[in-house]
């Protein structure tokens, strides 16, 4: 009876055992191998549609990004092992455009992960600040009245100028400071503060405040707000909503306390349909660009790069017809300022004042 329970036991262990060396057998069997030439051969097979579907950007824009990048870079020495830029960028390319992770994506490019994170950062390095000022910077002269023109068409409100806002994109939660990072959402983030024309181009964009800050902590952080009696000329102004303070150059909505006068409704009304011109360029900023929609990158230059990229590259993609037709990100969606207590000035009051009784 005793040899027959050490038998069982002895059995019992043989079989456990080699039921882990399977389980270790198949966990080996089931790491990806790099892709063989997927850069070289796969990639270059693709259809404008497939391409697009993968890179976000069309083959057309692809290829006057990577012009203009070979412009801006022909005394910039490349970090690491030589890597075709092309490459580099496709590799930035598909890693904003998707949320695959950096192992699988330094698979399928055939490169390691310290290649692939080394690519990233130096072509959001160059697209920040090399590209980035020349497809997104603040409007004068004829440009600035073309886009009071085009608000215009859509909007009684004379001389409005551009759309403000803030967007939240969700990021892993620093280890430094961490409380300062949760919205009121309860998730970590940056804010993104964006103004845009009435065509959805960026025209100014800020990023880096942490997400407990409010729409109008973090304007008062940005050279616009220093610079705007500057910049933006006596009867132009922008638009945002009620988590901005009320200036000459900014229009908010009056704040309802449930007994504003027609002529006030019709004023929130009239600002609130050309403000979404703004929530509108968020919406296609993260629908066409997915690793917006949240960054698990722990380096904040990477982090603050990776959302600016996108930005110019927004902006790109408009200058050239590139439509994205599988939006799917929510739009309106990120109202996190609370109710209105922000204080303007009687300047600002004025204005407003003025511009309602023309409407």
């Amino acid at each position: 009876m005793e040899l027959n329970v050490m038998t069982l036991l002895f059995t019992m262990h043989m079989k456990n055992a080699q039921q882990i060396l399977l389980f270790m057998d198949n966990k080996k069997s089931r790491v990806i191998p790099k892709v063989s030439n997927y850069y070289s051969e796969t990639i270059p097979r693709f259809n404008d549609r497939d391409f697009k579907s993968h890179f976000r950007l069309s083959k057309t824009t692809c290829e006057v990004l990577l012009m203009k990048i070979h412009e801006t870079t022909t005394s910039l020495p490349q970090p690491g092992r030589q890597i075709d830029i092309e490459k580099r960028l496709l590799m930035f390319l598909w890693y904003i455009g998707n949320m695959e992770s950096f192992r699988s994506m330094a698979d399928r490019f055939d490169v390691s992960k310290g290649t692939l994170h080394v690519s990233v950062k130096y072509i959001s390095n160059v697209l920040v600040t090399k590209i980035m000022p020349l497809v997104i910077s603040w409007p004068t002269g004829v440009r600035l009245q073309k886009i009071a023109d085009g608000f215009s068409e859509t909007s009684r409100l004379e001389g409005t100028i551009g759309a403000i806002d803030g967007t939240h994109i969700e990021i892993k939660c620093p280890s430094k400071h961490k409380q300062a990072y949760f919205n009121r959402k309860k998730y970590p983030s940056l804010v993104l503060l964006a103004v845009c024309d009435s065509s959805l181009n960026f025209t100014y964009v800020f990023t880096g405040c942490p997400g407990s800050t409010h729409d109008a902590g973090v304007l008062r952080q940005t050279p616009l707000y220093r610079d705007a009696p500057g910049v933006i000329p006596p009867g132009k102004h922008i638009i945002g909503d009620s988590a901005f303070p009320l200036n000459a150059w900014l229009m908010k909505p009056f704040r309802d306390n449930g007994n504003l006068s027609r002529d006030q409704i019709k004023f929130n009304q009239v600002l609130s349909s050309s403000r979404q011109v703004i929530e509108r360029s968020f919406g296609f900023l993260k629908g066409r660009f997915r690793r917006l929609i949240k960054l698990d990158a722990v380096d904040m230059q990477v982090i603050v790069e990776t959302i600016l990229s996108g930005c110019t590259l927004h902006n790109i993609c408009l200058a050239n017809d590139d439509e994205m037709f599988d939006i799917e990100h929510a739009i309106g969606d990120d109202d996190q300022n609370g109710p209105d207590q922000v204080q303007g000035n009687q300047e600002g009051t004025d204005v407003r004042q003025t511009l309602m009784e023309r409407l």
